[in-house]
C-alpha cells in the first residue's frame, strides 16, 4: 500500500502546477495581452500577423497612360491573383483558363503546394480580361491591376524614375506630411515626366489584398479576402502623356540596331509638336537613375554642327539678302585662308545648302552681323530656338509648371565679344565654338517649318484624370511668343531641306532618296575638340510634302566615316510608313 503522505504531496504538486498554468495563461490571454514581457511584446497584434497574410497591389502612386487611353504595360501589368486553394475546384479552373488563355493543367501546376496566392501577369491579360474575372465571381480569383516596381528600358528617360528621397519629400510636400498624407518614406519621381508631374502623381496610400491563413500557411477557408485601399474617390489619378507606345518602340528598336550608344532621338507631332516618341542613351543604372552621364540627352544642348546651317540660311533670306546668282567659292575652307577638305568647286546659295559648303554660311553670317549684330538671335527667336521648347505655363498654384524640367536653355555665343572676331562668327555660322541646341528644339524647329512657321511649346502631357474619370487638367497646345518668319522665308527653308534629299549631290540624297516617302532635312556633322570623335546629326520631317513628322537622330560619339545617324533615321522612316499603312488599312 502506497504511502498516504506521499500521494498527498503529490497531489498538491499538481495543484499548484496547474495553478501556475492557468495563472500563466490568464496571464497572457486576460491581463499582459498588450504588453507582454519586459520587451512589452503585443500578443495580440503578433497573434494576427501570424494569420494574417496580405499581398501588395499597388502602390497607390498615379497610373500613366498612353495618347490613346492605353495603358503603359510596362509600368502597370493588369492580373490576375489566383489563391492555393483552387487547385482542387476543376470546374473554375476550367473557367478560368479560357478567359486567360493558359490550360487549366498548366495553372494547376503553377498552384501545387503553394502556401500563398499566385499572381499570373501574362501578356495577353489586358484590363478588359480582369474586368471579365471579377465579374465571373470565382472565390479565390481576383483581377487586379498590379504596379510594376522592376526597371524596363521602355521610354527609360522620357517616363523617368520614382525613388524613395526622405529630404526631397519633406522639402517639396510639407504640408502634406504635416497634414498626415506622406510620409518621408514615400517615393517619388525622380527623373522624366514622373518628376515633372509628381505633384499629381505622388501616392498617398497603396492597397492590398489582405487574407488569413491555417497554422500551416494555407490561406483559411471562410474568411472573405479584404481589399483595403485610401478612401479618397479621386486618387490615385491617372496621367494620359502624348506617348505612342508603338512609336516608341519603333525608335528603340532603330537606335538600338543602329549601334548608337551615346545620344538617341526625338519624334514629334508636326500638328501639335506633341513628344510621341523619345530614346536617350546610355541608360541609366536601376540603383543611380541620376548617375552622370545618363542624362536624357534629348533635353541637352550639344554642338548641332551643320544643322545650325538652317539658322544662319534664314537669317540670310529674312534679312532680304541678295542670294540669286550669287557664287561661293566652296574650295576655300571656312576662314577662306586654305583649301576646304572637300573641294566643292563654285555653288549658288542652294547647293551650298544641299551639299553643306561651309565657306558661303561663315561669309554670309560675317556679312549680317556687320549690318544687324543680333540677326541670328532675331531668326533664333522667330523659329522658337532661343527659348525653353517643353510646356511651360500656369497649373495651380504653380507659376511655371513645367513638362520637362530638365531642359536646359540653348547657346548661341558665349558673348557679344565673339561677334567682333570674323573666324568666331565663321565658326558659329556652321553650328561650332560655342552654339549648342538640344535635340528637342532642333525637332521642334523642323515642326515649326513643317507647319509653316508656327511655334509651338513640347508637349509631354495632355491631361490629368481623377480616378472617377473627371478631368483634374488639361493642357492645351500653347504657342511660343514672339514674331515668326515671314512665309516666304518659311517656303524658301522648306524647298531647301527638300533639296538635301532630292537633289544627287545632297548630303542626304544617297541615306534617303529611295525612302517610300519624302523626307526633308538637314545632315550635321560637328568637331568635338581635337578628338576623332564627332556629333553625327540628320533632322528633317516627312512626308515632306504633307508633313506628319518631325525627326532627330543624333550620335554623341561618332566614329569618322560612320553613318549610324542616317541609317536609325531611315529605319524609322521605314517602320512607321509601314505602320501607319497597316493602321490606315485596318480601320
Amino acid at each position: 500500500m502506497q504511502n498516504p503522505k506521499r500521494i498527498y504531496h503529490i497531489l498538491i504538486m499538481t495543484v499548484i502546477g496547474l495553478g501556475i498554468l492557468v495563472g500563466r495563461l490568464a496571464q497572457i490571454q486576460l491581463f499582459d495581452t498588450l504588453s507582454f514581457s519586459s520587451h512589452e511584446v503585443n500578443l495580440i497584434e503578433e497573434s494576427v500577423e501570424q494569420r494574417v497574410h496580405s499581398i501588395a497591389i499597388d502602390d497607390g502612386r498615379g497610373k500613366l497612360f498612353d495618347r490613346y487611353g492605353e495603358l503603359l504595360h510596362e509600368l502597370h501589368q493588369p492580373s490576375v491573383i489566383l489563391f492555393p486553394f483552387l487547385y482542387n475546384d476543376n470546374q473554375n479552373l476550367h473557367k478560368l483558363s479560357q478567359v486567360l488563355g493558359i490550360s487549366s493543367e498548366e495553372i494547376k501546376s503553377k498552384l501545387k503546394n503553394r502556401s500563398k496566392p499566385l499572381v499570373v501577369d501574362s501578356a495577353n491579360i489586358t484590363p478588359e480580361k480582369v474586368d471579365e474575372i471579377n465579374d465571373m465571381g470565382i472565390p479565390g480569383a481576383y483581377g487586379q491591376l498590379v504596379t510594376q516596381n522592376q526597371p524596363s528600358d521602355f521610354a527609360a528617360h522620357f517616363i523617368g524614375a520614382v525613388r524613395e528621397n526622405p529630404e526631397m519629400v519633406l522639402e517639396r510636400y510639407p504640408e502634406r506630411i504635416g497634414k498626415g498624407l506622406l510620409s518621408n518614406q514615400t517615393k517619388i519621381g525622380v527623373l522624366g515626366i514622373q518628376k515633372a508631374f509628381d505633384p499629381f502623381l505622388v501616392s498617398e496610400g497603396g492597397s492590398e489584398l489582405i487574407y488569413h491563413v491555417q497554422q500551416s500557411g494555407r490561406p483559411l477557408f471562410g474568411l472573405d479576402v479584404k481589399y483595403t485601399a485610401p478612401s479618397n474617390p479621386f486618387y490615385p489619378i491617372a496621367l494620359t502623356t502624348t506617348l505612342d507606345q508603338n512609336k516608341q518602340r519603333i525608335l528603340e528598336r532603330a537606335i538600338n540596331k543602329s549601334g548608337i550608344k551615346d545620344g538617341g532621338a526625338v519624334l514629334l507631332d508636326v500638328e501639335t509638336s506633341d513628344v510621341l516618341a523619345m530614346v536617350s542613351r546610355p541608360l541609366f543604372p536601376e540603383s543611380d537613375p541620376l548617375k552622370k552621364g545618363t542624362g536624357n540627352q534629348m533635353l541637352a544642348p550639344q554642338t548641332p554642327g551643320s544643322v545650325f546651317k538652317i539658322l544662319t540660311a534664314a537669317a540670310a533670306i529674312e534679312q532680304n539678302f541678295q542670294l540669286a546668282d550669287r557664287q561661293f567659292n566652296c574650295n576655300q575652307n571656312v576662314y577662306k585662308d586654305g583649301e576646304a577638305s572637300r573641294k566643292l568647286g563654285l555653288l549658288s546659295f542652294e547647293e551650298s545648302f544641299y551639299q553643306s559648303c561651309n565657306v558661303t554660311f561663315a561669309t554670309l553670317l560675317n556679312e549680317l552681323i556687320k549690318e544687324d549684330q543680333d540677326a541670328l538671335e532675331d531668326v533664333g527667336g522667330k523659329l522658337g530656338i532661343t527659348q525653353i521648347s517643353g510646356w511651360t505655363g500656369s497649373v495651380f498654384h504653380y507659376d511655371q509648371f513645367q513638362h520637362f524640367p530638365g531642359e536646359k536653355k540653348n547657346i548661341m555665343w558665349k558673348g557679344n565679344g565673339d561677334k567682333q572676331v570674323t573666324k568666331a562668327v565663321a565658326q558659329t555660322a556652321i553650328g561650332q565654338l560655342n552654339v549648342r541646341l538640344s535635340p528637342l528644339s532642333i525637332a521642334n524647329m523642323m515642326a515649326t517649318i513643317a507647319r509653316g512657321g508656327e511655334k509651338k511649346q513640347v508637349r509631354a502631357a495632355l491631361s490629368v484624370q481623377y480616378k472617377n474619370g473627371a478631368t483634374l487638367v488639361e493642357f492645351e497646345e500653347q504657342n511660343i511668343d514672339g514674331s515668326t518668319l515671314s512665309p516666304y522665308t518659311i517656303q524658301r527653308l522648306q524647298s531647301l531641306l527638300e533639296g538635301v534629299v532630292k537633289e544627287p549631290k545632297g548630303t542626304g540624297h544617297q541615306a534617303f532618296s529611295k525612302l517610300p516617302v519624302e523626307v526633308a532635312g538637314k545632315s550635321g556633322t560637328a568637331e568635338k575638340g581635337e578628338t576623332t570623335v564627332n556629333n553625327k546629326w540628320f533632322a528633317g520631317y516627312f512626308p515632306a510634302d504633307h508633313p506628319k513628322y518631325a525627326l532627330v537622330v543624333v550620335d554623341l560619339n561618332s566614329k569618322s566615316q560612320q553613318s549610324k545617324t542616317n541609317r536609325a533615321f531611315a529605319e524609322i522612316v521605314n517602320e512607321l510608313y509601314e505602320y501607319d499603312k497597316q493602321s490606315s488599312n485596318d480601320q
